[in-house]
C-alpha cells in the first residue's frame, strides 16, 4: 500500500468560518483541520491523482461563481436589498470564513495532497525497482 498525507484545510475563522469549518471538517473526517493519513493501492494512485485534479478544476470554476457574487448589485433600491447584498458579498468573500477564502484553502490542500501522492508513488516505484534489481543480483 502507498501511504501519503492529505491536507484538511479546515480552520475556525469567525462566525461563518466556524460553521463552514465544522461542516467541511465533518465531511473530511477531521473537525479541526490539519493532516490526515491515507493509503491507496499503487495501481490505483494515478486514478486518485486524476480525480483530485478534476476536483481542483471544478473548484477553479466555482471560484468564478463566488467572484460574480462579489460584484452583484442589489436587486432593488430598498435598504433591505442593500443589506442583503452586503451580507451576500461578505459570505462569498475572501476574508476568513468566506466562500472564496474556503475555496482557496481547498485548492491549496488539493494541490499539496496531489504532490504528496506523486512523491509517495515515485518513492514506492524507486523502492520497487531497487528491490527488483537486487533480486536479479
Amino acid at each position: 500500500m502507498l501511504m501519503f498525507d492529505a491536507l484538511v484545510p479546515v480552520k475556525a475563522a469567525g462566525a461563518v468560518g466556524k460553521g463552514v469549518g465544522a461542516a467541511v471538517g465533518a465531511a473530511a473526517g477531521a473537525g479541526a483541520g490539519g493532516v490526515a493519513k491515507f493509503s491507496v493501492d499503487p495501481d490505483q494512485a494515478q486514478k486518485m491523482i486524476d480525480g483530485l485534479k478534476e476536483a481542483l478544476r471544478q473548484l477553479l470554476k466555482l471560484r468564478n461563481d463566488g467572484e460574480r457574487l462579489q460584484l452583484a448589485g442589489a436587486p432593488g433600491p430598498d435598504p433591505y436589498s442593500g443589506y442583503a447584498t452586503l451580507a451576500m458579498r461578505t459570505t462569498a468573500g475572501s476574508e476568513p470564513g468566506g466562500y472564496l477564502w474556503a475555496n482557496e484553502q481547498a485548492q491549496k490542500a488539493l494541490e499539496q495532497t496531489i504532490k504528496n501522492i506523486e512523491k509517495a508513488l515515485a518513492e514506492y516505484r524507486a523502492t520497487d525497482e531497487a528491490a527488483q534489481t537486487a533480486m536479479k543480483g
